[in-house]
């Protein structure tokens, strides 16, 4: 399985338990963003500096990837004002990848056009939902205190619905 996992400045700490899965499984990685390196939020790893493996172009072959995973994070708020984010959304989705996302990362997905789902438990589900063809959204990932920050993000869940859905 080759992912593409959609990170920008303050990604959010849900990242990092993130990638462990994703390597648990055997899976191959590539960050993508818009800028060449970014920071985390400021509930772990703030002082992390990310590249990415991939930055955000108009034309973009996406050939090869089976997946682009949007996690949650405080990110969000920048890709949801950034036309050419929300473009790469679409255009992966529109390149036969399957769009999986959690948490705030819904968002971003809904704000590229790809769903069309009011705010509330339509957008956050309680478990990982398939909405529509080709696009996987999952519930909230726990948020800022009083919240559990990333420890209750749907990582698990949202690989182990990527796996059904490709292998369909």
């Amino acid at each position: 399985m080759n992912v593409l996992v959609l990170l920008g400045e303050w990604f959010g700490d849900a990242y990092f338990p993130l990638k462990e899965e994703i390597q648990s499984r055997g899976w191959t990685m590539k960050r993508v963003g818009l800028d060449g390196e970014y920071r985390g939020c400021y509930n772990m790893k703030r002082d992390v500096v990310l590249r990415s493996d991939i930055v955000i172009q108009d034309k973009m072959d996406l050939t090869g990837f089976d997946c682009l995973i949007i996690p949650s994070g405080p990110q969000f708020r920048k890709f949801r004002e950034n036309p050419a984010v929300l473009k790469f959304v679409k255009d992966a989705h529109d390149a036969g990848l399957l769009v999986a996302s959690f948490c705030v990362g819904n968002y971003t997905v809904r704000d590229a056009g790809l769903i069309d789902l009011p705010d509330g438990p339509d957008l956050f589900p309680e478990k990982v939902t398939l909405v529509k063809e080709g696009i996987l959204i999952g519930p909230r990932g726990g948020g800022p205190p009083p919240g559990d920050g990333f420890a209750s993000a749907p990582i698990k869940e949202i690989c182990d619905a990527i796996v059904r859905e490709i292998e369909k």
